[in-house]
């Protein structure tokens, strides 16, 4: 455990330097965020917000023409996506296009494991979204979906200091995967706790960073209990970088405390599954 502990201490002293290079919300997604919490969101300044960015552009005309929603004919503009999507799911799409350049790395295997991570964390985001709205909670939707988006950030940045750290040595620095495993298990919590209030971000997206895990969870406080069960139904389909098909979404005291049912549980699986086969993007 001492070389755990090291290599913990290394990520926590750069991040406390200032020199980690942060996740951060993309200029585009600030301004979504502002307009949304002030209602203020209407179709002409989605569409100037979404063009001034050809990356996410690109990105949401691609999730746009997905089957997952549906749509016959070909989504060709910004102005047709919107039409499509409605507002406030164009906004969410938004901020996922956004956050997914963060999910990069200069390592190779810590870029595959990124990627993993990025998996995981949208679609938490979309099963938190979906539940939201199958349980007849739809106001609480758009903050269990940036829940669900930004709940293991704290892995995020101890995987980006681990690259920072093996990129800044000057001989080719090996750190196993089962000491990183161990590394972002016991403080991710506590370091995506720590960026919510570096970002200043409402409190319950602090909670729910902070106890995502802990086992004694306030089951009243519904955003945190929807982003769990839809962390428990990722790992369950593999979604994850800790995969267990065991899992019996039913049998979870989140599925209890929010009444889901077994229909509906099965449907959020094939729901998530879906949606990643078809809008998964191919590699190149």
């Amino acid at each position: 455990m001492a070389q755990n502990y090291s290599l913990l201490d290394r990520i926590n002293k750069l991040i406390e330097s200032g020199n980690l290079e942060l996740p951060v919300f993309s200029a585009i997604a600030l301004s979504l965020q502002d307009l949304a919490s002030n209602d203020t969101l209407n179709a002409e300044e989605i569409e100037r917000l979404i063009t001034s960015d050809q990356a996410v552009a690109a990105e949401v005309l691609r999730m746009a023409n997905s089957p997952f929603y549906g749509g016959l004919s070909t989504i060709s503009t910004i102005r047709n996506a919107i039409v499509r999507l409605g507002l406030r799911q164009i906004h969410r799409l938004i901020l996922l296009a956004s956050q997914r350049a963060e999910y990069q790395a200069r390592d190779r295997e810590l870029g595959r494991i990124l990627q993993q991570l990025w998996n995981h964390s949208s679609m938490t985001a979309l099963g938190a979204q979906w539940i939201a709205e199958r349980i007849q909670a739809k106001a609480i939707g758009e903050i269990c979906f940036i829940g669900g988006l930004l709940h293991d950030i704290g892995q995020l940045v101890i995987l980006r200091a681990i690259d920072e750290i093996k990129s800044g040595s000057e001989t080719e620095e090996v750190i196993s995967h089962s000491l990183i495993k161990e590394v972002m298990v016991a403080a991710h919590s506590q370091v995506g706790y720590n960026l919510m209030c570096h970002w200043n971000l409402p409190e319950i997206y602090q909670r729910i960073a902070l106890n995502h895990h802990v086992d004694d969870f306030d089951s009243a406080d519904m955003p945190l209990t929807i982003v769990r069960l839809a962390n428990e139904a990722t790992k369950k389909l593999g979604i994850s970088l800790d995969p267990d098909n065991s899992i019996v979404l039913a049998s979870t005291p989140e599925a209890h405390a929010l009444k889901i049912s077994d229909i509906t549980l099965a449907e959020l699986e094939i729901m998530l599954e879906d949606y990643l086969s078809e809008t998964e993007p191919v590699s190149g």
